[in-house]
Parts: C-alpha cells; sequence; structure tokens
C-alpha cells in the first residue's frame, strides 16, 4: 500500500513538472499590425491686420500623416444670431493644414469656428469669440 501511494506521488510529481514541456512556442512567423493611433487637434483666431482688416484662420495638426480637411467660418454675432461673413477650406496630405480669410470687420462681437476631419482620425472643432472695437 506504501508503494502504491509513493509511486502515485511520484507520478504526479512528474507530470507536475513536464506539463510546462507541453506547452507550444508562439509562432515566429505570425505578425501582428499594429496601426498608429492619430490625435487630431484643430485651432483658429482672428488676427488684425491693422485698420478694419482682418484675417479668421483655422489650423489642424495630427500626430500621423493622413488626409487632413480644415474648414474656417467666421460669423458676426448679434445676441444669439450669427451671420457668416466668410468662410474657406483646404485639403492636404500631411500632418498638419491651414487656412484663412480675409474680411473687412466694423466695431461688433465675432465668432471663429474651426473644423477639422483626417482620413484616419475622426474629427475636431474649435470654437473662439472675439469683440473688434
Amino acid at each position: 500500500m506504501k508503494r502504491r501511494l509513493i509511486a502515485t506521488f511520484l507520478l504526479i510529481v512528474c507530470l507536475a513538472f513536464t506539463g510546462s514541456t507541453l506547452a507550444l512556442a508562439p509562432d515566429p512567423i505570425a505578425k501582428i499590425d499594429i496601426s498608429p493611433m492619430s490625435v487630431l487637434s484643430v485651432d483658429c483666431g482672428l488676427t488684425s491686420n491693422g485698420g478694419s482688416s482682418y484675417t479668421a484662420w483655422g489650423r489642424a495638426t495630427s500626430s500621423v500623416t493622413e488626409t487632413l480637411t480644415v474648414t474656417v467660418k467666421l460669423y458676426r454675432v448679434v445676441g444669439t444670431t450669427l451671420t457668416l461673413i466668410t468662410s474657406g477650406s483646404n485639403t492636404v496630405t500631411g500632418t498638419s493644414a491651414y487656412v484663412s480669410r480675409s474680411a473687412t470687420l466694423s466695431a461688433g462681437s465675432y465668432r471663429v469656428v474651426a473644423t477639422a476631419t483626417g482620413s484616419i482620425s475622426s474629427s475636431a472643432s474649435r470654437t473662439r469669440n472675439y469683440t473688434v472695437s
């Protein structure tokens, strides 16, 4: 009886040590495709050119090379009403895209809205409000 118990114990110990040799090694030929994550950011602004001349601009920047489309829109704000003054867009393949539009502005409140979309990344937008005096 003792011999049978010792033999069973030794069999279990042997199986425990040989169990790791039955595991399969990873396939060295298999490759995992990794696609880069893209971070898309957009900025906009209204720059004074002197006098009543202004430039509304928008810039999109991506962390990877892709086809970027950036659009800028300049609105006059009166109460809750937005009136489109000018707009423009630009499409570029690369990591950054820029668009600008000139306008003659009188005193008042204005809003610049820039939106960007990328072929890899999704979209982003930015809004800034300005007061021209």
